[in-house]
């Protein structure tokens, strides 16, 4: 075989595999479940990444049998070594012919480095959320990413379970809401496929499933661009605690990230940026107030909203390959393509 480097984008609802030539032409691309390890298992995420893989060979025109130069993997959960050290011992004793070297990273280095080489802030907002500022020496500092138990604020999930959150505690009579909850109780009775709120607990007990619990955000998006003043709320409310994100890891941001022609680079990744108009009042309210504050006055003069135009199964094939010693020709203007720019005395 040919020098052939995989990657694998790994999230907590869908997943991709590509399989990438050294000029950086992609070979194949193949569409999979979660492979969130947390979520699923160690041997459920290391099937699925081989049966993509395998697939994607397949798809190339390859022989499956061949194993890949190397195979990088960016990963929702792919934080502890203990856990990344387990992946990979698995992957090598299951599946010998898959690739001769593994690199497994977070889902949000492996964005970052679809993106870019020279650093910035990718936040991820999909069914959990991240944030990792990456700086131009390779430094990283985090906030977020612990799971919808202590976190995921600003992702799906949250967003839904705000929402239904909001029901409750108003029909209990515990907590006023802030707007009425006639639309979101219905959305969620729709979706829900109940008919009151006791219908609920085996969704949120028994059968409970993040993933699928998750996918209510998308019922109360359209209740948003509705007009329903509840499902604009919680919108609002998840581009507030993104933007807060991006101020806690500001402090830590070398002067060569806030100083750039187009100002912080912040990297967006995940479906609720889909919702960009949704969460634009809140997130850019508490921007404004990061940029005001005194830590940053004089200092953080704007920023940009990108987006990726490749899967960051891209980025960690890039990874992989560097792993190994090996450079894959990267066209990173390609790549991401810029929605939204602020200056502190202009916005556009």
């Amino acid at each position: 075989m040919a020098s052939v480097f995989g990657g694998v984008e790994g999230g907590g609802t869908h997943s991709k595999a590509v399989l990438v030539a050294k000029d950086g032409r992609i070979l194949a691309e193949i569409e999979g479940p979660s492979t969130n390890h947390w979520l699923v298992g160690v041997d459920k995420c290391i099937e699925t990444i081989n049966d993509m893989v395998q697939k994607a060979k397949m798809e190339a025109g390859l022989d499956p049998d061949a194993p890949l130069c190397s195979l990088g993997m960016s990963l929702s959960g792919g934080e502890q070594k203990a856990a990344i050290d387990k992946l990979i011992a698995d992957m090598k004793q299951r599946y010998p012919t898959l690739s001769h070297h593994y690199f497994i990273t977070t889902d949000a280095i492996g964005a970052m480095a679809t993106a870019s080489n020279c650093g910035g802030v990718v936040l991820i907002s999909g069914t959990g959320s991240n944030c990792k500022l990456v700086n131009p020496d390779g430094s990283q500092i985090g906030c977020g990413g612990w799971g919808h138990m202590m976190g995921d604020e600003g992702g799906a999930f949250w967003i839904s379970h705000l929402a239904v959150k909001t029901v409750f505690d108003a029909m209990d009579n515990l907590v006023a809401p802030p707007h009425d909850v006639t639309h979101v109780r219905k959305a969620m009775e729709e979706y829900f496929q109940v008919s009151n709120l006791m219908g609920m607990l085996p969704h949120l007990y028994r059968n409970f499933q993040k993933s699928h619990f998750a996918g209510l955000c998308k019922k109360l998006a359209q209740g948003a661009v509705a007009g329903d003043a509840l499902c604009r709320y919680v919108f609002t409310q998840a581009g507030r605690v993104l933007a807060k994100h991006v101020g806690a890891v500001l402090p830590k941001a070398e002067e060569p990230l806030l100083s750039g022609d187009l100002g912080l680079r912040i990297l967006c990744v995940g479906s609720v940026w889909k919702s960009w108009e949704l969460l634009k009042s809140g997130f850019t309210e508490v921007m404004d107030e990061v940029a005001s504050s005194g830590k940053f006055k004089g200092r953080f003069h704007g920023y940009c909203l990108l987006i990726l135009q490749q899967s960051s199964a891209l980025g960690g094939a890039s990874l992989g390959a560097q792993s190994i010693d090996e450079t894959l020709t990267m066209n990173y203007d390609a790549n991401t393509k810029l929605f939204y720019r602020c200056t502190f005395n202009s916005i556009q």
